[in-house]
């Protein structure tokens, strides 16, 4: 008796292939195509469906790997390390880890084996989640495009704390002692 095929699916954004209304029953699945700059897993899995969900937790290796490497580092002086500071990896808007990485005592935090094509650099982004005591946090994304057998380095800043307040007060422009509530503002460091 010959297997039936139910159907052929692509992962979305989540890397969620899903097949609905299964009967209960017994199911095999393989994977035809990988997804660019990965391998494929050819391995065919049989799997019982019954009661409900059921989701199988697959992975696929990169065919190519290069590393991003964040130096951290007081403002203006890039020999001075910052440890402590913990860093969070997205791949677009998506992280890419379950936990933030923290710089080590000589200010770096490595990323290794991060999927890259030759002649197709990809981009990944670092973004600091955590300033260690003493500083103010670096709120800036940093994208950073890694290549195939290489490492790329980031320098990150971030400015000592100090014991001066700034205060933006927003008023009505027509009666200046309503003060208004709900706007945000950025405050960026110009550095020297």
């Amino acid at each position: 008796m010959a297997d039936i095929l139910i159907g052929t699916k692509t992962t979305d954004e989540n890397g969620i292939a899903a097949f609905e209304n299964l009967p209960d029953g017994t199911y095999k699945y393989v994977q035809k195509a990988a997804s660019a700059g990965y391998t494929i897993d050819s391995q065919e899995y049989t799997i019982t469906v019954s009661g409900g969900t059921v989701t199988e937790m697959r992975t696929n290796t990169p065919a190519e790997t290069g590393t991003l490497t964040a130096h951290k580092h007081v403002s203006g002086d890039p020999s001075t390390p910052v440890p402590g500071a913990t860093f969070e990896l997205l791949k677009g808007s998506k992280p890419m880890l379950a936990e933030s990485v923290a710089t080590d005592a000589e200010g770096n935090v490595s990323f290794p084996n991060l999927m890259s094509i030759t002649g197709t650099p990809q981009d990944y982004t670092i973004r600091e989640i955590t300033a260690p005591a003493g500083y103010l946090p670096n709120g800036n994304p940093y994208v950073v495009s890694v290549a195939a057998n290489n490492t790329a380095t980031q320098n990150v800043a971030n400015v000592a704390q100090g014991a001066n307040t700034l205060n933006v007060s927003l008023k009505d422009t027509n009666y200046q002692l309503l003060g208004l509530p709900g706007s945000d503002f950025d405050l960026y460091y110009v550095e020297p």
